[in-house]
């Protein structure tokens, strides 16, 4: 379906479009411009947002748990911000406090506790949290059938993927996740075992610490891997030296393509990303995949930067408009378009990056 349609439909609109429709900043609460660029994108996701427009009442868990309360409190937050034109009598901007409050609360007891402090903190962190609780706010079992033969090629992802998704689907699920498949070979008597991910971001890092291409990373990411001692059942009790290689199986429709860009070190790597705004992934993908995404096109729509150093620094957004197909800066309060708006800017500061598989 096509973004601009499916907004301009889950908000109800009236003709003619308002350009500016949705173009609401965020108030910086103190340190919160790692949240607020994660949000603009993430809300930009056209079949997320009309979820939450439509569906989500039906999926959100009825308890007083903290994922369910924060997935009540992101529907909240992504409808007003639909919701709202900017004009001379109204801000341009919202305060997400409500948000922000049960976003920490959520935060209380968990591996990430650290981002309840006013600090600065990692978009890519706060994003890879969020997602989950929206999941775990939603999750139930699915009835999952596998329909491929035994024998199948297909087979033993189709079964994996049944095991890791039906005992706790949401539809956060089909949005985000996909399938990877890893192979590991011992070189002692060529014994291959395979098995399958579930995973919901790409992570690449820069060849060398240089200047590049998606596909350079992409590709330097997906090299195959040597492990020294490997236990392999052929040939215990003796380790072998053996590799492991990755192969995509599937995408999803809306993929998140994460940037490493801060080191162990403490360190941040500045080196220019080069990227087309239409991508394909058909060379990274199992030869044995038959799933349609293996030679789909995706498009960039939303881009987190990071400006500054690792230390601090600060989080912007480029949004691709839904309905001029112009692109857009959110820095907190403020949303102006970029240039000609024609197309983002990629480059040093370009830290996670959000595609959407386009219709065939």
């Amino acid at each position: 379906m096509n973004g601009s349609f499916f907004i301009a439909t889950c908000i109800k609109m009236a003709e003619p479009i308002n350009v500016k429709k949705g173009q609401i900043g965020l108030a910086n609460l103190g340190n919160t411009c790692y949240l607020n660029a994660t949000l603009q994108c993430l809300r930009h996701v056209s079949d997320l947002t009309l979820f939450f427009h439509k569906n989500s009442d039906d999926w959100i868990h009825k308890t007083d748990d903290k994922d369910a309360i924060l997935c009540k409190a992101y529907k909240d937050l992504v409808q007003g911000l639909w919701n709202g034109t900017p004009e001379e009598k109204r801000p341009v901007f919202l305060r997400p406090a409500g948000f922000v409050h049960h976003f920490r609360n959520s935060l209380k007891g968990t591996a990430v506790e650290h981002m309840i402090a006013p600090l600065p903190h990692d978009s890519h962190e706060a994003l890879v949290f969020l997602l989950d609780q929206l999941h775990e706010g939603m999750k139930r079992k699915l009835n999952y059938q596998v329909m491929a033969p035994p024998d199948s090629p297909v087979y033993g992802a189709l079964t994996a993927w049944k095991d890791q998704v039906a005992p706790q689907y949401s539809p956060i699920i089909d949005y985000f996740f996909g399938l990877m498949e890893v192979r590991v070979q011992c070189s002692g008597c060529s014994n291959t075992s395979k098995r399958y991910e579930l995973f919901n971001m790409l992570k690449v890092g820069f060849p060398d610490f240089k200047a590049a291409s998606l596909e350079d990373c992409i590709e330097d990411d997906f090299k195959v891997e040597t492990i020294d001692e490997y236990s392999c059942d052929h040939c215990k009790p003796v380790r072998k030296p053996a590799t492991i290689s990755r192969k995509i199986w599937r995408l999803p429709h809306n993929l998140i393509v994460v940037v490493r860009r801060f080191n162990m070190n403490g360190t941040k790597c500045h080196a220019h990303l080069k990227a087309e705004v239409d991508q394909t992934f058909t060379k990274w993908f199992s030869p044995e995949s038959q799933e349609t995404s293996k030679k789909a096109t995706y498009a960039i729509q939303s881009i987190v930067d990071h400006h500054g150093s690792s230390n601090g620094g600060h989080y912007t957004a480029q949004v691709k408009s839904p309905f001029t197909g112009l692109w857009n800066n959110y820095d907190d309060e403020n949303v102006h378009q970029i240039m000609d708006g024609s197309k983002p800017v990629l480059g040093q500061s370009s830290y996670v990056l959000f595609y959407r598989r386009k219709s065939s």
